[in-house]
């Protein structure tokens, strides 16, 4: 019999799944007609791509918020212009590259013969050639001589006909601007984690809903300036640990000081409400607000709750929201939360840790979300 963790009625093999920004959706084929972003991030968060650069407050114009690209963020630049030329099938959409990281967005006109994933690694190996022609990555180590090199010449050259032969079969040499697979960063050896230039994988989002392509494209335009905005008010990006609120731990980002005010009104609607009783409840709920100076609370779930609270951010109110999911690493809030978030008009609370899989119990968290939106404006 199987060996089981008694504590849990599991088998001792058992490993929990690990939440992952990086898993491929496994309903999905990455071969066939779509549109994609995907985020790709230097090891280790080097800003070896640009540097940030602008006034947050300047619209249009050269002082506008933007990324001053280095040498390397130029010819990653060019990589993901070529992508085309290798993959016909693919529309290199739009590219931002940040100082450490990048986010694509491409379209897949046709089915491939290739997974997207081939795609992506050969734009990677393009980058990596880059980085090395501007000594960014090392061409090689050292070859050893005398009697260690001739210990050492069999292993590696089995070494590097093993990866030639892993290159031509995933199409990973075939990279955007006809790169040769990356060379070995140990002597008879290859170490894929020495000497990395992008971190391991990368992240994609499938753009499947009417609109969603023109958010993403506006997010994408955005992001230097909310990343500007981050550096200039830290304090109300940075994720203060855990706080207990009505009686449940909860991780917590903004203006921890909303939860003192004395007045605060919850917003709750049906998702069944028609657009006039949405209009009414809004009315309403602004009146009073600005009325009392009261704090807006809400989970901001149903359609009303978000044409709501967006309402009160727009007329400057302050506003607790509550998640139905937690922070990931390198969260960063809803574009339409930033200007709030960087007044100090924002407190966020997530009382359930971030998942990346589909949430299962939806229904059960929208009620508790409601019932500690509830708590929050009683002040139990």
């Amino acid at each position: 019999m199987e060996k089981r963790n008694e504590a849990e009625g599991k088998p001792s093999y058992w490993k929990e799944k690990q939440p992952s920004m990086k898993r491929r959706c496994t309903q999905h084929d990455y071969r066939e007609r779509g549109i994609y972003m995907i985020t790709m991030v230097i090891e280790g968060r080097r800003p070896l791509l640009g540097r940030l650069a602008g006034d947050p407050e300047v619209i249009e114009g050269p002082g506008k918020p933007h990324v001053e690209l280095s040498a390397f963020g130029r010819r990653v630049w060019e990589c993901w212009r070529a992508i085309p030329e290798h993959h016909p099938a693919i529309e290199a959409v739009r590219l931002c590259i940040m100082p450490d990281h990048i986010h694509g967005v491409v379209f897949v006109k046709e089915r491939m013969e290739k997974h997207l994933g081939q795609v992506i690694a050969g734009f990677k190996t393009g980058c990596n050639k880059a980085a090395r022609e501007l000594g960014i990555m090392a061409a090689a180590m050292p070859q050893p001589t005398g009697q260690e090199a001739a210990g050492q010449t069999a292993a590696g050259q089995g070494a590097a006909a093993a990866l030639g032969n892993a290159a031509a079969g995933q199409g990973a040499a075939a990279g955007p601007v006809g790169c040769v697979a990356a060379v070995p960063q140990r002597w008879g050896h290859y170490d894929r984690h020495h000497g990395a230039l992008w971190e391991a994988g990368y992240h994609d989002r499938i753009l499947r809903e009417k609109g969603q392509l023109g958010r993403m494209l506006a997010y994408l335009d955005d992001n230097p300036r909310r990343l500007l905005l981050k550096r200039l008010h830290p304090e109300f990006f940075t994720r203060l640990g855990k706080l207990t609120v009505v009686g449940v731990e909860m991780e917590a980002m903004g203006n921890r000081f909303l939860l003192d005010y004395p007045a605060k009104k919850q917003v709750q609607c049906s998702r069944h409400l028609y657009d006039p009783e949405i209009e009414a409840e809004k009315e309403a709920l602004l009146e009073q607000a600005t009325r009392e100076g009261a704090i807006v609370v809400s989970p901001c779930i149903s359609r009303g709750e978000k044409v709501i609270t967006t309402a009160a951010m727009q007329e400057r109110l302050p506003l607790i929201v509550l998640l139905l999911n937690g922070f990931p690493e390198q969260y960063k809030p809803d574009p339409r939360y930033l200007d709030a978030c960087t007044e100090g008009r924002l407190l966020m609370l997530a009382p359930y840790p971030h998942q990346t899989d589909r949430l299962s119990d939806m229904r059960a968290r929208c009620l508790e979300l409601n019932r500690l939106a509830a708590a929050i404006c009683k002040g139990c």
